[in-house]
């Protein structure tokens, strides 16, 4: 019976990459070669809706809590992330300072892209919108990703709990991952965390047939194009190097809103990095100078 089962299940598989392979053709062998030597830099953005959520806030909401850029000079084989503190602040003429997570629901893709640009140095070229629906969706149609966990990890809504240790991740396992930050650097773990995934998540789309990366990009954001699937797979195929940075900064201090705020300094030097250009001031000295050798984790919560 369990041999029936498993044969049923592996002919449904072989005839959905048959599918798949019909819809996506191989890609076109100058697609690469149009964008070689240019840099791409793409904007992860996780809302934070789902809209399978019994909680009619949840459905709608239009923050977004996760902000990754990849970027890449294509061709080189080099991708570089830059994670966006969920609670980092920046300035909206008009709206005034505001954390970055609110920007798309003021300025749509296009604001949230031109923030984040000049937040980070680098020109945002595209940007991939996803909920918590087409995350789940995407992760179901790949490998599950293998992930050490160094605390105990729970969904807000109770639903998944994964102890400390190795797990083989399940698309909702996965989306309780990125999401968890009850924890003494509050989101700034969180974005630690997300650090390790993205970079698994890189390396197995590095990965994925051409077809199945292209379907896997639909599902998480239908608006993206023939065109942006290209470029995308250029980005990540191949990859010999990964370097992930977040933005630096530190939590801003007294009553009120509770930001991260941003070292402009500490992000030209990686900007200048990313970018493989000569930074114009020595990273020790302006770390030093901001105080940040002395920054400690002094276990307080700020995850609320």
């Amino acid at each position: 019976m369990i041999l029936v089962f498993a044969l049923q299940r592996a002919g449904r598989y072989l005839i959905f990459l048959l599918l798949i392979v019909f819809v996506f053709p191989v890609a076109p062998a100058h697609a690469t070669e149009l964008v070689q030597g240019k840099r791409y830099t793409i904007l992860l953005a996780g809302l934070d809706r789902d809209i399978a959520s019994s909680n009619r806030d949840r459905r709608t909401d239009g923050h977004t809590d996760a902000l990754v850029l990849l970027s890449s000079r294509l061709g080189s084989g080099v991708v570089d992330a830059i994670h966006i503190p969920r609670d980092t602040r920046v300035y909206l003429p008009q709206f005034g300072y505001t954390k970055i997570n609110g920007v798309y629901l003021l300025r749509d893709r296009v604001g949230l892209a031109r923030v984040a640009g000049e937040l980070t140095g680098l020109p945002v070229n595209d940007v991939l919108l996803m909920d918590f629906t087409q995350f789940r969706h995407a992760l179901s149609l790949v490998p599950a990703l293998h992930f050490q966990l160094d605390r105990p990890v729970m969904a807000p809504e109770g639903d998944v709990h994964l102890s400390a240790g190795t797990h083989i991740l399940s698309p909702a396992d996965a989306l309780a991952v990125v999401r968890f930050r009850h924890e003494p650097l509050g989101d700034i773990g969180r974005v630690h965390r997300q650090e390790r995934f993205i970079r698994g998540a890189v390396d197995l789309a590095s990965k994925l047939p051409y077809a199945l990366f292209g379907h896997v990009l639909r599902q998480l954001d239908p608006q993206v194009n023939t065109s942006d699937i290209q470029i995308a797979y250029a980005l990540v195929h191949p990859v010999r190097e990964y370097h992930a940075h977040s933005v630096p900064g530190n939590f801003s201090i007294g009553p009120g809103v509770s930001y991260w705020l941003p070292d402009q300094r500490g992000m030209k030097i990686i900007a200048a990095l990313v970018l493989r250009k000569e930074p114009t001031v020595s990273a020790f000295n302006a770390w030093e100078n901001d105080g940040g050798a002395h920054d400690v984790d002094d276990g307080k919560d700020r995850s609320r």
